[in-house]
């Protein structure tokens, strides 16, 4: 963020007139305690107000000017007890003069120009001039951090968002190719279902490709995008693909990342049904868990923990971790384990 920016955005005259303002009571009062409250004093105290906040007003338009919020603080010390000092000059000069002019016409209004009372009287000005300037750079300082750290998080989460939306799973297009031939070879004995399948493919690849506007989806289309895909998968392994699908109605509703199941699914599919001659079993099944949601994705077969041959097209267990770890950060895991000859993927999401 640009100091300028800072700067127009900034309640620089609210500030200014508020300060300046409890300055002028505070003097008001001061005189009001130590004797009577005449109209001189009254006057001598607006034209400190007056001038004080136009003399740093002028500062603060000569620090625009000469772009000092640019500067690093350290660079800024030796200007701004220069400024400070030519500030509190015009300050006191001008009041001076307002008060030359009024004891012209009220004789209890001594012009004291004694050194000491002129040195204290600079020293005076000039811390207050001083105190101005710290506040006005540190504030701006402190708002330009933080703005910087606002826009930091931001760029963070946009570079978030662009990785997830790099790493969302696509359908493999040797899946649809498969998935085409399939359905012309079906149309030649089964009209009705090849049309059904048809459908179903339809539907997959207008899910997919409407999930990249998506950070995450119900848990119920996730499944149905699943049971769609295996529908898909049995025109071309028949009786060689049995899948079984349970999840606890009381969960559907609950975001998950969008293509997590169908991904591992895929997987169970090529790495264990298509892998054995004889086929195989595949199983998704959710349910709660100590207030977290589990989900499982589990395949017939055995466990090859082998990185190269989990994934032939690119999108595999890394990159679902890597999604997971994106969304929700350590409370969020997928893990693979081999229970009772089956691979099992077992995926855990916060409620």
């Amino acid at each position: 963020m640009a100091p300028e920016a800072v700067e127009n955005r900034s309640p620089f005259w609210a500030f200014q007139l508020g300060g300046w303002s409890l300055f002028f009571l505070i003097l008001l009062g001061m005189n009001f305690f130590r004797s009577d409250v005449d109209w001189t004093v009254v006057v001598m105290a607006l034209s400190v107000y007056g001038f004080g906040m136009f003399s740093t007003a002028l500062f603060r338009y000569y620090v625009k000017k000469r772009d000092w919020l640019k500067r690093g603080p350290f660079r800024l010390i030796l200007p701004v007890m220069v400024g400070s000092a030519i500030t509190s000059l015009v300050w006191g000069m001008s009041y001076t003069g307002v008060r030359w002019i009024v004891s012209l016409y009220a004789p209890q209004v001594s012009m004291d120009l004694q050194t000491k009372t002129i040195l204290v009287t600079a020293l005076n000005n000039y811390f207050i001039v001083l105190l101005w300037s710290l506040i006005y750079f540190a504030f701006h300082y402190f708002r330009i951090a933080q703005i910087s750290r606002v826009e930091r998080y931001r760029s963070e989460a946009a570079m978030r968002d662009a990785q997830l939306n790099t790493l969302k799973g696509q359908i493999n297009p040797h899946f649809m190719f498969n998935s085409l031939n399939n359905i012309r070879a079906l149309m030649l004995e089964d009209v009705p279902r090849s049309r059904e399948m048809l459908t179903k493919l339809s539907d997959l690849l207008r899910y997919s490709m409407t999930i990249s506007e998506q950070r995450d989806v119900a848990l119920k289309h996730e499944i149905e995008v699943v049971q769609d895909f295996l529908d898909l998968c049995k025109v071309q392994y028949e009786s060689r693909l049995s899948y079984e699908i349970k999840v606890d109605d009381a969960l559907l509703h609950h975001k998950i990342p969008p293509m997590v199941i169908q991904m591992l699914v895929e997987n169970s599919v090529k790495h264990g049904v298509s892998a054995s001659r004889e086929g195989g079993k595949v199983m998704v099944t959710g349910r709660e868990e100590n207030n977290r949601l589990i989900l499982e994705i589990s395949n017939s077969g055995q466990w090859n923990n082998n990185p190269r041959k989990q994934d032939s097209h690119g999108i595999g267990l890394p990159n679902i971790r890597r999604r997971l770890q994106l969304m929700y950060g350590e409370e969020a895991s997928l893990h693979l384990s081999e229970e009772d000859e089956f691979v099992v993927a077992r995926i855990q999401l916060p409620l």
